[in-house]
């Protein structure tokens, strides 16, 4: 055989190996082991981007294209602060703060003071971990990068303000009234996505300005006009036009007027909403509901923050927690333990590109099933995990769906060789209105809607918070010996394989 023969049969082997998949391993910390695989190198869609990471021990040098300030980084950003919180005394996660604390001194200002944009909103929660670390007697104190943090928390603040005085609902409708438009260019429009980038910001905002320091002082300095009637509004102005109480699901997203532009091309289950203001789409994206969830979650625990638990609105969030959680997990694959892409089918639910989608072309291929998928999956692991950890949901009814959601996650979406770990099956984009139809089809063969394979950062950030959540119930620290006080972990950093 010739040498070029051999060496292209070699070629077409490596590139046709299938993946191998990972077999969940107890004693492994997935949230550890990802971030020093993927911390350098994931996807925004379809681009790789990176976080600095040099200082790390693992081999890895800073990624070709730095992250951007937008939605998709800030998920990721906060995946990584979240995890880093919780290991912040062990050697190896210092790199992580180092490397995210250099991005956001590049992006610090462009938090959106004018809104228009609750996506773009949402990075501003990687400052309060950045803020954790920098303030006075902290191990990365740093007055001037913490001075800048508050500044950004400040914008957040301006942001959410402007949105809502611009950009909320005018209805003659009582329940819709004053709900926050998901963005400017969606008038009249309420997304599931929207309660976790805008409300639960902001009720971490109120709750944040309220910390103080070991003398009783206010540790923070956070002016924000808006309060606790302006979260509870965005949640009642989104639950009772989206929530299905015989499904037990929340649709994506709705429209208070079906001729707005882009409402007028939804795809509408039922016509008009019994509440008589609006138009829903027609399914229920595993995403969003895990975008809901994880924010009532996040809500919840900034109201015990300020003193809040108890009081009628915490009680009403708590109950549409326990709801969601319910129609949740009724939807659990029983199997996998993972979540579908559209929560009321299994895979035999399939389109073609012979279906209307409201978009001019397809990105899935001729035809596509239903999938189990690796974001909605993380993010409704992640909040029933925080949930139960936070006595909201009963451990008793959760806690063995939630394990074996997380594993399910670790065992079906994580792929290839210890310390280069990638995680599949991402729902790439979605979305409602502007063309897009809101139909079985539209979310599973739509044009925006591929499935990326390559650590898609809306799948990475969640995958970290779900992961950090199980190793605090399942794998708390522990001191390496009894009379020691610190509480440090042996971790192997394994290198690229």
């Amino acid at each position: 055989m010739q040498k070029t023969t051999f060496l292209l049969l070699i070629a077409f082997f490596a590139a046709s190996a299938p993946v191998r998949a990972v077999t969940f391993d107890p004693s492994v910390r997935y949230s550890v082991t990802l971030i020093n695989a993927r911390m350098t190198e994931w996807n925004n869609k379809s681009k790789t981007v990176g976080f600095s990471n040099t200082a790390s021990t693992n081999g890895k040098t800073d990624p070709a294209t730095i992250a951007t300030w937008d939605y998709v980084p800030g998920v990721v950003a906060k995946g990584i602060l979240e995890t880093w919180y919780y290991y912040q005394d062990q050697l190896f996660a210092e790199p992580w703060f180092e490397g995210l604390s250099v991005w956001a001194a590049s992006n610090y200002t462009k938090v959106p003071v004018n809104g228009g944009s609750l996506d773009d909103l949402n990075c501003a929660k990687v400052f309060f971990r950045l803020y954790d670390g920098a303030k006075v007697g902290g191990k990365y104190a740093d007055d001037a990068k913490a001075d800048n943090w508050l500044t950004a928390l400040n914008s957040a603040a301006m942001g959410l303000t402007a949105h809502d005085a611009q950009y909320s609902i005018s209805s003659e409708d009582d329940v819709a009234n004053g709900g926050w438009f998901h963005k400017s260019n969606y008038e009249n429009q309420m997304w599931c996505d929207g309660a976790y980038m805008g409300p639960a910001l902001l009720a971490q905002l109120l709750a944040y300005k309220h910390e103080t320091d070991n003398d009783g002082n206010d540790a923070t300095t956070i002016n924000c006009p808006l309060g606790w009637d302006e979260v509870m509004e965005q949640f009642t102005s989104s639950w009772y036009p989206l929530w299905d109480s015989e499904k037990q699901l929340l649709w994506h997203a709705y429209s208070t007027d079906k001729s707005s532009g882009y409402a007028g091309d939804w795809l509408y289950a039922d016509g008009q909403l019994p509440i008589g203001g609006g138009y829903h789409s027609a399914e229920y994206w595993s995403r969003a509901n895990g975008w809901y969830i994880m924010s009532l979650v996040d809500v919840l625990e900034a109201m015990e923050q300020v003193g809040k638990k108890g009081d009628a609105d915490y009680t009403l969030l708590l109950g549409f927690l326990r709801d969601l959680a319910n129609g949740l997990v009724a939807r659990q694959d029983a199997a996998s333990g993972c979540w579908f892409q559209l929560l009321q089918y299994d895979d035999t639910k399939c389109a073609t590109s012979a279906d209307d989608t409201g978009s001019s072309s397809t990105t899935n291929g001729g035809k596509q099933c239903n999938y189990l998928e690796s974001s909605g999956s993380c993010l409704i692991v992640g909040a029933l995990l925080k949930a139960i950890r936070l006595g909201y949901l009963d451990s008793t009814v959760y806690r063995e769906k939630a394990k074996k959601g997380f594993e399910g996650i670790v065992t079906n979406f994580v792929q290839g060789a210890a310390g280069n770990y990638t995680i599949s099956a991402s729902c790439e984009s979605a979305g409602v209105g502007n063309g897009r139809n809101g139909s079985a089809a539209y979310y599973l063969i739509g044009k925006d809607v591929g499935i990326n394979d390559k650590t898609e950062g809306k799948a990475f950030g969640p995958f970290l918070m779900a992961a950090v959540e199980y190793e605090r119930a399942y794998m708390p620290l522990v001191p390496d010996a009894p009379e020691s006080d610190c509480q440090c972990l042996s971790v192997t950093l394994i290198p690229n394989e």
